[in-house]
């Protein structure tokens, strides 16, 4: 079945399973869970291909412009079914994106995640979990020239984890986790391109301590680069080791944190290594607002490039609930990345660091139980040693979404 009759037929078959959920809003039947939603957003982009000043301007229907509107209809069912320790859970979403003066960028996005958390008494248990994503690929993650400015790049992620963790003696716990992840992502002159990882975590905590949680983590990660491009440094091997602690104190305060080092070996591409981790702490300062605060450190894919790419990112959010219908959110995002040599078919790139900067703004309104009106806006700058890597953008946009489930609060993430 072809993308388009996978379309829809999600289409056909998603009123009907509103019109089921209408008649019984956050239905709970027995242990099991089913909540279906939709959503409708208009969002407008002043440079959304994120091209630098000077650079020619993608020609659309209506002429040439770096502005684009588009609009994005969201369906979709998350479920879940809980029976004595286990829970198996599900969800399933559909995205269709319609683009004003730029019909070519139309598509079909989904997302089909499924897994099951499995307990065995109080000794073991663990995660089984597949996913899989259609997306596009974002202009943010390759620089666009006039040939390939306005054309469509749509990326296929598979990521499978499964996990075992052991208590024992009995204030410590081993865990161990596995991970496969394949990413089929396409750019501007090479088709082909992709990446395949599989990595194993083994962590040995004590949790003795009330509240606190403490240990050692390490990770061996293997991973190809499967475009015949990159055959000069196509694998790559990548080790870290972290102190990591989780705190939580009188479900006010949240800590996390993960410092170490990493070290990664690519061939032709040379050798990266270097201290990294996450710190992340979550306060809520009172039953209406809450903040955050991340400052992390890794070693990432520059995946155009196939090459290491170290990023070093700094967030803060704050969130008020000013009433049970109107909540607020407003957050910083600095992201500071250094991207290695690259070798393409003979041809050095010269590295190269990047600094983007990302204030956000959003505001929930709660109109009914099942109905909200989020609208929201971003502004990005990133300032690269490239300078055709540089870009300044603002984006505008509304979000409506039907969700029959009882609304929460917002919170943070937890980091």
């Amino acid at each position: 079945m072809d993308r388009c009759r996978q379309a829809a037929l999600l289409l056909r078959t998603w009123p009907a399973a509103l019109a089921l959920a209408a008649g019984f809003p956050g239905a709970v039947w027995a242990e099991a869970h089913f909540v279906p939603y939709a959503d409708a957003a208009y969002e407008y982009n002043s440079n959304y291909f994120a091209l630098a000043s000077g650079v020619p301007e993608p020609l659309g229907s209506n002429g040439p412009t770096l502005a684009v509107g588009y609009e994005r209809y969201k369906f979709g069912v998350e479920a879940d079914y809980d029976w004595s320790l286990q829970e198996v859970f599900a969800k399933v979403e559909g995205r269709q994106l319609e683009y004003q003066d730029f019909g070519q960028l139309n598509h079909f996005e989904y997302l089909v995640h499924a897994g099951l958390r499995w307990k065995l008494a109080s000794l073991l248990d663990g995660v089984v979990d597949y996913q899989r994503e259609r997306t596009q690929v974002s202009w943010l993650q390759f620089n666009a020239t006039p040939t390939s400015e306005s054309l469509l790049f749509i990326q296929v992620q598979d990521l499978a984890t499964a996990s075992i963790n052991v208590q024992f003696l009995p204030e410590w716990r081993l865990e161990t986790q596995g991970k496969f992840n394949n990413l089929d992502s396409p750019r501007p002159g090479f088709p082909d391109l992709s990446v395949r990882e599989n990595s194993i975590d083994e962590g040995l905590k004590y949790t003795g301590f009330a509240n606190l949680s403490a240990g050692l983590v390490g990770e061996y990660l293997d991973g190809r680069f499967t475009s015949a491009t990159f055959l000069l440094s196509p694998k790559y091997h990548q080790t870290s080791v972290d102190f990591a602690a989780d705190y939580r104190l009188s479900g006010r305060s949240l800590f996390h944190g993960a410092v170490g080092y990493t070290d990664r070996s690519q061939g032709a591409a040379g050798s990266v290594s270097g201290l990294t981790g996450i710190i992340a702490y979550q306060r809520n300062l009172t039953g209406k607002t809450s903040v955050g605060v991340k400052l992390s450190r890794a070693i990432n894919d520059y995946l155009t490039g196939a090459a290491p790419e170290v990023d070093t990112t700094a967030e803060i959010d704050a969130v008020w609930n000013a009433t049970y219908k109107i909540g607020v959110v407003v957050g910083y995002q600095y992201l500071h990345s250094s991207i290695s040599n690259t070798n393409i078919q003979g041809v050095l790139a010269p590295s190269r660091t990047d600094n983007l900067h990302s204030p956000t703004l959003s505001v929930r309104y709660q109109a009914l139980s099942w109905l909200s009106v989020r609208p929201y806006l971003q502004y990005q700058n990133r300032h690269s040693s490239d300078s055709v890597y540089s870009f300044t953008s603002n984006t505008y946009g509304v979000e409506v979404e039907v969700r029959f489930a009882q609304p929460q609060p917002l919170t943070l993430q937890k980091p």
